[in-house]
């Protein structure tokens, strides 16, 4: 290694947080990798094996982020080393082929976060592929000087550690939904402001007196902050108009009946509950069953709107049953509602077009018992907090427990070297 120290260096640091972002971004949407997977398995001809989407979703990442972890802490470096070749060498061959016969539009490599043609992904994957080889044969040819069976058994414990915190990533986020949400249908997006219409545009600025410190602030629309009227008091608001539009995201929401177009109507809406269903005539799990019908009681209960979407076939009179009440049901595209909300059933809830928030059907909150007195903002907002705080210190612990295990084998290996 004193030989090639700086291009050990640089290749390991390059070919380690490549894997780390690429692995992170997948594992957060375990939903959408299954769906990329699902397009490559169509594509070649292996529809056999997309019963196993989700699962290869979330160990795909997990292979990713554990080579990732190692070359950035050197835990089994060679092997990782190894392994990591081989895998970019997977990879860069897989984009040749997307390259010539294009059976898919894009790689999936950075999940949504970021896209790439299959051109660019060839020659990010030649890029990588030419580090990832300098970094097997230079790791190749150094050995320890000294190991024992301990040593060993600490660097496969941190390996199995990384295993789980990746895994556990993609389970948590397929399980509830993603971590971080990187879809343009994201929780303070006001659809009505990204849907195609009059290429004008206006900024709305909205001025708002804190009731506790007596100082002005200014919020946008889509900021949900204020709309906390036990804290923040009307003062003005300010409308700029831009002659041109900057260039934004376009969402083609749409919500139909045997009517029509109902979109613009429904996300007037002051507050809009939207119970998402992608199969009606699939029997909903009984926990779901019964939080769906929880909230259909709170919304009657407090006079709040609220349907349902589904690419499903509408019934007869357009109504679907939660419990007592019969809630009007609307179509919506499936590859819509897959944006929308990663999950099979769930939960979104709108404020005159804007996201509040959105809940996989297992993570309903109780409207009608512990948050029955409350409105949907107060329980938005009551929600996030406790969440914030306790991805705050779930964080900080994994970063510890990862940096300081990996820091201390360093530390060991160093001393053997």
């Amino acid at each position: 290694m004193k030989r090639h120290p700086v291009i050990l260096s640089l290749s390991r640091w390059i070919i380690a947080l490549t894997f780390i972002f690429s692995g992170f971004v997948k594992a957060v949407d375990p939903w959408g990798t299954a769906i990329k997977l699902g397009e490559y398995f169509s594509a070649f001809g292996m529809d056999w094996l997309s019963g196993t989407r989700y699962f290869i979703g979330i160990v795909l990442p997990m292979i990713e982020m554990t080579l990732g972890l190692s070359l950035l802490f050197r835990i089994r470096e060679r092997t990782a080393a190894r392994w990591s070749f081989i895998f970019i060498l997977f990879f860069t061959l897989l984009s040749l082929v997307l390259v010539i016969w294009n059976p898919v539009a894009d790689c999936g490599c950075f999940g949504d976060y970021i896209k790439l043609t299959n051109g660019q992904t060839f020659i990010k994957n030649l890029v990588l592929l030419s580090f990832a080889f300098l970094l097997w044969r230079i790791t190749h040819r150094e050995s320890l000087r000294q190991r024992d069976r301990q040593f060993d058994i600490e660097e496969w414990s941190m390996i199995l550690l990384f295993s789980f915190f990746s895994a556990g990533i993609g389970g948590y986020s397929l399980r509830h939904l993603p971590v971080f949400d990187f879809l343009p249908y994201h929780r303070g997006v006001n659809i009505t402001r990204q849907m195609p219409g009059d290429e004008s545009e206006t900024i709305t600025t909205l001025i708002y007196k804190d009731r506790t410190t007596g100082k002005e602030h200014q919020f946008a629309l889509t900021d949900t902050t204020w709309y906390d009227s036990l804290r923040w008091e009307y003062v003005d608001t300010h409308i700029t108009e831009r002659k041109q539009a900057q260039t934004r995201t376009t969402l083609d929401f749409a919500l139909f009946d045997s009517t029509g177009n109902r979109t613009a109507e429904l996300l007037a809406e002051r507050d809009l509950f939207l119970i998402t269903l992608t199969d009606t005539e699939e029997p909903l799990p009984d926990a779901c069953r019964k939080r769906l019908e929880e909230v259909a009681s709170y919304a009657a209960k407090n006079e709040y709107s609220i349907v349902c979407a589904t690419p499903s076939t509408l019934p007869a009179d357009g109504r679907i049953a939660f419990g007592a009440a019969r809630i009007p049901a609307y179509n919506i595209d499936g590859t819509t509602l897959k944006t929308l909300i990663r999950a099979k059933n769930g939960l979104v809830l709108l404020h005159e077009g804007t996201i509040l928030n959105k809940w996989n059907c297992r993570d309903i909150p109780d409207f009608e018992g512990k948050y029955s007195n409350l409105s949907p903002l107060e329980v938005v907002i009551e929600q996030n907090d406790r969440c914030r705080k306790s991805w705050v210190l779930g964080v900080l612990i994994a970063g510890v427990l990862l940096a300081g295990g990996g820091y201390s084998v360093y530390r060991k290996k160093s001393h053997y070297r």
